[in-house]
């Protein structure tokens, strides 16, 4: 191998080996043959190393591909981190000094809001605890026809979780009908409890929301007109989530416990991950030019 050509390939044969790892070990057991076609990829860079940049950027953009025809958007999402570094890559190969410049200020820029996002999703995902509240809010995920997603089977669980360790508490199942829906989420909720052998008349099911805020908003409504006391609520959702959600809960007057249900796959909560710092940005962005109005505050407020 000619020494011009050592580091170059040392480099995209350990890009390659990361990427195949990554997919091995964050996608489903099925989905594993994605990982042996890239670590294949490792040969032709060892015997041609010359090839190195066009067969990282090529596996990097079939990567991004494969991870986009999933119809779960925390693939979607998933799939910007591939498409991002082969950006780059060809920026940083081709662009001039100017563009390689502003191209570094931007990634910068973006890490460190990423980061700032971040810092309190997971603050509030690894503090989640154990709750005796009286009403446990189970907000709703994907329905795929009349089946729930696994997001929102484990979401249920959890929430059986809480029904089963205080037998006086009531869950709210949240979740109006979405596009693909055959029936709404707190239907398909309500189905999956009742099968696991929940009482009926432990479930309230809210159909109407569309966004967490509706979540919240008619969960509330719902304990209110049951005759219950929404002040102290437990809500259940998956980990990124819970964050948002006890900002929200808190504007509308209600103290919050967070319940964090199981995770689903690695790739698939980077990518919920990654969407979720930006509805953190949305909703800290929305308090700032709403607050001189007189509108909801969630930014500064002191956690549920």
């Amino acid at each position: 191998m000619k020494k011009p050509y050592l580091k170059t390939t040392v480099r995209g044969v350990s890009a390659l080996a990361l990427l195949a790892l990554s997919l091995w070990f964050g996608l489903l057991p099925y989905y594993r043959l994605a990982a042996l076609l890239v670590a294949a990829l490792i040969l032709p860079v060892l015997l041609r190393p010359e090839w190195t940049f066009s067969i990282v950027l090529a596996a990097l953009i079939g990567c991004g591909a494969s991870l986009w025809a999933f119809r779960a958007s925390g693939y979607h999402y998933a799939s910007l981190l591939p498409f991002l570094v082969a950006a780059l890559m060809l920026v940083f190969r081709f662009g001039k000094r100017g563009l390689k410049r502003l191209a570094g200020a931007a990634t910068a820029l973006a890490l460190i809001l990423l980061l700032a996002a971040e810092a309190p999703i997971l603050h509030t995902a690894l503090n989640a605890a154990k709750s005796d509240a009286p009403y446990v809010i189970v907000l709703g995920a994907a329905v795929y026809g009349e089946d729930p997603s696994l997001s929102l089977v484990h979401r249920s669980d959890r929430a059986m979780e809480h029904l089963e360790t205080n037998p006086s508490a009531v869950a709210v199942l949240s979740g109006g009908q979405g596009e693909g829906e055959d029936i709404s989420e707190a239907e398909c909720m309500g189905r999956y409890l009742k099968s696991k052998g929940v009482n009926e008349g432990r479930m309230l099911l809210e159909d109407r929301s569309t966004s967490t805020l509706e979540n919240l908003t008619f969960s509330k409504q719902a304990i209110e007109q049951a005759g219950g006391d929404p002040s102290r609520v437990a809500i259940v959702s998956s980990s990124y989530h819970l964050y948002r959600a006890g900002r929200m809960a808190s504007a509308l007057g209600m103290e919050a416990d967070g319940l964090r249900s199981a995770d689903g796959c690695p790739v698939y909560m980077v990518g919920m991950y990654l969407r979720e710092a930006l509805a953190v940005w949305k909703l800290w962005v929305s308090d700032i030019y709403m607050r001189p109005l007189g509108g909801i505050r969630f930014f500064f407020l002191p956690s549920p």
